[in-house]
């Protein structure tokens, strides 16, 4: 017997998987909402094989079969959220999933895991279809692959909603990266929002909103502050009912520090910015999952279309649980947004673009000096800037690499 899980950090190389059988009701509703039909899982059934050994000095968590009544994990006292961490244990890959698929869980992955007896930690043998994932270009290097080469990393999966983190602070925002960064967003599928946070050290706030909503395109603005706790009811409405959010910005955006305003405490490490250029510095080293409940939110009333901790939920008639709060995938500031096959989140990233390339006299028009480009030509009468279209034509010229 199998029993269903979600993949909600890594745990010194060891996937931390949050059982979703145990005190929260009706596990399948959620994975099919997440994932569609169970049908055509990555991998197959494995025996009792696994991939990897315990790292030096630490002792996997010990698991109870799953065919007994009482199936419990040891707590994990390393659980993202500080909450209650007995549903909460690391697991292996099977060798089979591995050898047969080629497939690793990921952070937001539903997995199928498996007990086999006289082993002390359990064994992930499918991994659930993916929804929306984020996913980036990454250097393979590998020799069995090929040293040089460029694959998919996914950042995260079953996702629903991208923030895309920018700072007010005294460093011009750059819109080339945040492009970058939307492209990257959009092609997931998720819906996408910018958040800009820091609000409170803002030299021209009016300004550079402007700046962001001249790029957004549809996607909503959201401006915040910890000092003030601006911004942080809209945050906390975007994960209503359960929804699953990933952070997605450079080192010091204020990732971390927003998440711990959001719990009431001060649960994941920050930095201080260098005081010369105000630039971040990495403090969270790995992406996680943190379950924000409504309670625990601190700075302002829980959204409406939040259920209130212990009352019963409609659409089961169980009580709340993390699962129905808000989740958050604090990531590590990204030094680099490589794009792999975002030739859609390029579309839906500069729509106006796409538009009047439809006007261009030749199909393949590169916009630079081919005759009759109805892009160029909206540059020159002022309509689209010069800096847009360069911003547009490096990031196709990588898409399309």
């Amino acid at each position: 017997m199998a029993i269903l899980g979600r993949v909600i950090s890594l745990d010194r190389g060891y996937p931390l998987v949050r059982l979703l059988e145990h005190g929260v009701p009706k596990p399948e509703a959620e994975a099919e909402a997440l994932i569609g039909s169970t049908q055509g899982q990555i991998g197959s059934k494995p025996g009792t094989a696994a991939v990897g050994t315990a790292a030096p000095g630490t002792a996997p968590n010990t698991a109870v079969p799953s065919t007994a009544a009482s199936s419990t994990a040891a707590p994990n006292t390393s659980a993202p959220n500080g909450a209650s961490t007995d549903n909460e244990l690391r697991a292996q890959h099977s060798i089979e999933l591995v050898k047969n698929s080629g497939h690793r869980a990921v952070i937001g992955d539903i997995v199928e895991l498996e007990f086999p007896p006289g082993q002390d930690i359990p064994l992930i043998c499918t991994i659930m279809p993916r929804g929306h994932s984020l996913v980036r270009r990454s250097l393979v290097e590998s020799r069995h692959v090929g040293s040089g080469k460029y694959d998919e990393q996914i950042l995260a999966t079953n996702i629903d909603i991208v923030i895309v983190v920018s700072s007010l602070s005294n460093r011009k925002i750059d819109l080339n990266y945040i492009e970058r960064q939307l492209v990257l967003a959009h092609q997931s599928g998720a819906e996408v929002v910018i958040l800009l946070t820091k609000a409170d050290q803002a030299k021209h706030l009016e300004e550079d909103i402007a700046e962001l909503q001249s790029i957004a395109f549809g996607c909503p603005v959201i401006v915040e502050s910890a000092v003030t706790g601006e911004g942080l009811r809209q945050v906390a409405e975007l994960l209503a009912g359960g929804r699953i959010g990933v952070l997605l910005g450079r080192s010091g955006v204020g990732k971390s520090t927003l998440i711990n305003e959001l719990l009431g405490a001060p649960l994941l490490q920050t930095g201080k910015v260098r005081e010369r250029d105000r630039a971040g510095r990495h403090t969270t080293v790995a992406r996680r999952m943190v379950f924000i409940e409504p309670s625990t939110w601190s700075q302002a009333e829980a959204p409406s279309t939040w259920p209130q901790t212990g009352a019963p939920d409609a659409t089961d008639g169980a009580k709340s649980s993390p699962t129905t709060a808000g989740v958050l995938i604090d990531a590590p500031g990204l030094r680099s947004v490589g794009l792999y096959d975002a030739r859609a989140g390029l579309a839906a990233t500069f729509p106006e673009i796409v538009s009047l390339a439809e006007e261009c006299r030749y199909r393949d028009c590169g916009h630079s000096n081919e005759p009759g480009c109805a892009v160029v030509a909206a540059v020159a009468a002022g309509i689209l800037s010069e800096r847009r279209l360069n911003s547009y034509q490096t990031i196709a010229a990588e898409v399309q690499d």
